[in-house]
């Protein structure tokens, strides 16, 4: 299968990631007044929270044959998220305090929200300080399905459906906190939430995730894996050559999944 998003510079890849989050974004918010997004963590989503907090030229949406719905502002320089309209999770969370800077939130905090009043914002973090960490994994998914109970997106409500949910890929094809050495936490379907023990990589140390259930009930997951290194373990797993790893499991049942990465 040819890859849907290829990108031979780590620029282009960035920019065309952040394009497509934001058209997403703009979509759902113009169909139905707001936009579920559960966020990536770890460093590599650093560069592109700091371009879609700062927005990208409309031209550019053209260029890469992304339309923008007739909602979005005209005549502005830049387009960025209907900031308004979105409502922020976590797709996972490390077990530590939200100012350390381990922490997921204190990432996006950083970088993507930057500059943000909170008037602008909602979000619902995921309590990685919670003790025992169980509790806090309760507590979220108390939280989701209290917000996603009318939810009515497709004829399966055993699971939110988030219009956006924004991955990476670890060098041992885990992606979230699910983990290739997990397969309890990769086979949980009860849970909408996880506190899955530490993994063999650092940060070592507990975390929450989403259950890969959720994962799949999404209506757009977006694969965002930069790094020439990672590049031809990505390939394999869009080709579907990797079905044994966590990230070859997401499969967004009734939506889609858009995989961006360097050209091998």
């Amino acid at each position: 299968m040819k890859p849907q998003h290829l990108c031979e510079t780590e620029k282009e890849l960035t920019r065309r990631t952040a394009a497509l989050i934001i058209q997403a974004a703009w979509q759902a918010a113009s169909k139905q007044g707001h936009c579920t997004i559960a966020l990536a963590g770890g460093n590599s989503p650093r560069p592109l929270y700091r371009i879609i907090s700062g927005g990208l030229p409309p031209d550019l949406f053209t260029r890469l044959n992304l339309p923008l719905p007739a909602a979005v502002p005209h005549g502005e320089a830049t387009v960025s998220l209907p900031w308004r309209q979105c409502i922020f999770f976590w797709g996972d969370e490390r077990c530590v305090p939200p100012d350390d800077a381990r922490s997921n939130y204190r990432m996006a905090d950083e970088e993507l929200f930057c500059g943000k009043s909170p008037e602008e914002l909602t979000m619902f973090r995921m309590h990685g300080e919670s003790s025992p960490p169980e509790a806090g994994a309760e507590a979220y998914e108390a939280e989701l399905r209290q917000l996603f109970i009318n939810e009515k997106k497709g004829s399966d409500s055993s699971y939110p459906v988030f219009d956006l949910i924004l991955l990476g890929l670890g060098p041992d094809g885990h992606t979230a906190s699910l983990f290739p050495d997990n397969p309890a936490a990769l086979a949980e379907t009860e849970q909408w939430v996880q506190a899955v023990k530490a993994p063999d990589m650092e940060p070592k140390v507990m975390r929450l995730t989403l259950s890969l259930p959720v994962l799949n009930h999404a209506e757009t997951v977006v694969f965002y894996s930069p790094g020439k290194e990672k590049a031809a373990l990505a390939a394999s797993i869009e080709r579907g050559e990797r079905p044994d790893l966590p990230a070859g499991m997401v499969k967004a049942l009734k939506g889609r999944v858009v995989w961006l990465y360097p050209h091998p």
